[in-house]
């Protein structure tokens, strides 16, 4: 009987048929032939990458609309409720607890960050105060030295240890203490100039947008500074944030851009990946080196790199979320808020890394050569009795190995199995460092089949 090999592959597995012919001369032919195939067999490592999001609701009453979010000192995130009127805690695990104690009814908490005295801080866009939670829930509000319908939007901490918050409605930026004494600066800043996200700069000033299509920064003893030049007619800045790269980077939610502007205020317009009508909104620098993006209307996370290049995401996000706050999170992910009164109304982390999980790919020769060697060896001792060896990618990305009870009795495939088990075994405990063992186990099993191969060829 002539030797039967077939080889068939449906939906990624892989199944070779042997019959041995009971011939020496015809085996030791075989066994150097497995020799070649394993000096020809080609290994490839592939990855299965993509950033990760998690949605939470539980805990976030309905129709809240979450809105900004902030990192706090205490390891949690907090997030203003705009329609709930409250303020939202969720912990990197997922756990949220609102407080409502404290506010004032139609208040519209809006922007909120964390305070250089330990509390977060935040803006009532219908209240006019400024209010502060500690991380214990208990809310101070301050209205003092507000101007009546100024409509307080964003704020951040300040290089000089006190608070800064945009006033969209009457064209200033204000101030204010850890202690509750508020300051108003106007002089500079245009009429109309609708001021919206502030945040700190690498320069020691403070740095906000103006839907009005400029930039401005006023230094802490608040003299102010207009950039026009490079923005776009109709960008509508928004959001704004420090970057890594000593540049400040803000969102264009009416030019569909990411914007970037330099300390010394050249400002260059990033449009390529980002979808049409995306609608960009609140931006945030990810421990990641990159700078991460809301798209209200794509609802989207988007990834832009400091040399531009950007990256959308969107599995994972409920249809119609409208993600809108964003920031990073103490877990080295990304935090936002999803803002849509019914679809939105949760908290949502997206995964700043690649989460990347090895995958070994063998070239289909690669398959054939490898199965063939094993079958080899399986079949030694057999007595022309057929053997079957399986080979299939699961959706997990593992690679198994199926030996019938017949290849279970050569110590090489026991090996070969054992050898495979470790790695699945490793994968489960530490990705990265399995990745690195794959390549190292393989190659060490591939090189004792060889020695194994050549040995037995020689008896032969």
């Amino acid at each position: 009987m002539s030797d039967l090999v077939t080889f068939d592959k449906q939906g990624g597995v892989g199944v070779i048929t042997v019959n041995n012919p009971h011939n020496n001369s015809s085996i030791a032919s075989r066994v150097r032939a497995v020799c070649l195939g394993f000096a020809l067999l080609g290994l490839s490592s592939a990855a299965a990458q993509a950033q990760v999001v998690t949605e939470f609701s539980t805990g976030i009453t309905a129709g809240a609309q979450p809105y900004g979010i902030a990192a706090g000192p205490d390891g949690n995130l907090w997030f203003t409720e705009r329609s709930g009127n409250r303020i939202g805690r969720i912990t990197p695990l997922g756990v949220v607890t609102e407080f409502s104690a404290g506010i004032t009814a139609g208040a519209q908490p809006y922007g909120i960050t964390a305070g250089p005295d330990g509390n977060l801080w935040f803006t009532e866009r219908n209240g006019d105060r400024i209010g502060r939670i500690t991380p214990l829930g208990v809310v101070t509000e301050f209205s003092a030295g507000i101007t009546a319908g100024a409509q307080p939007l964003g704020i951040t901490a300040g290089p000089d240890g006190n608070l800064w918050f945009t006033e969209e409605l009457i064209d200033r930026i204000g101030r204010i203490t850890p202690l509750g004494v508020v300051t108003e600066f106007s002089a500079g800043i245009t009429a109309g100039a609708l001021p919206q996200g502030i945040t700190a700069g690498p320069d020691g000033n403070l740095w906000f947008t103006e839907a009005s299509d400029r930039i401005g920064r006023i230094t802490p003893l608040g003299v102010v500074t207009e950039f026009s030049a490079g923005i776009t007619a109709l960008a509508f800045p928004f959001g704004i944030t420090a970057g890594p790269d000593g540049n400040l980077w803000f969102t264009e939610d009416g030019g569909n851009r990411i914007g970037r502007i330099t300390p010394l205020g050249v400002v260059t317009e990033f449009s390529t990946g980002i979808t049409a009508g995306a609608f960009p909104g609140d931006i945030t620098a990810g421990p990641d080196g990159n700078l991460w993006f809301t798209e209200i209307l794509g609802n989207r996370i988007g990834r832009i790199t400091p040399l531009g290049v950007v990256t959308e995401f969107s599995a994972g996000i409920t249809a119609g979320a409208s993600p809108q706050g964003i920031t990073a999170g103490p877990d080295g992910n990304l935090w936002f808020t999803e803002f849509h009164f019914t679809n939105g109304n949760r908290i949502g982390r997206i995964t700043t890394e690649d989460v990347t999980t090895p995958v070994p790919t063998l070239s289909e020769w690669g398959m054939i050569l490898l199965a063939l060697s094993l079958l080899a060896l399986g079949t030694w001792q057999l007595t022309g009795r057929p053997a079957l060896l399986g080979v299939a990618t699961t959706a997990a990305g593992a690679m198994v190995l199926i030996p019938s009870r017949h290849l279970l009795r050569s110590a090489l495939v026991g090996q070969m199995v054992a050898g495979m088990g470790l790695v699945l075994y490793g994968r489960l405990i530490e990705p990265v460092a399995a990745h690195d063992v794959f390549g190292a186990v393989l190659a060490g099993i591939l090189l004792g089949a060889m020695i194994e191969c050549y040995r037995r060829s020689r008896e032969r």
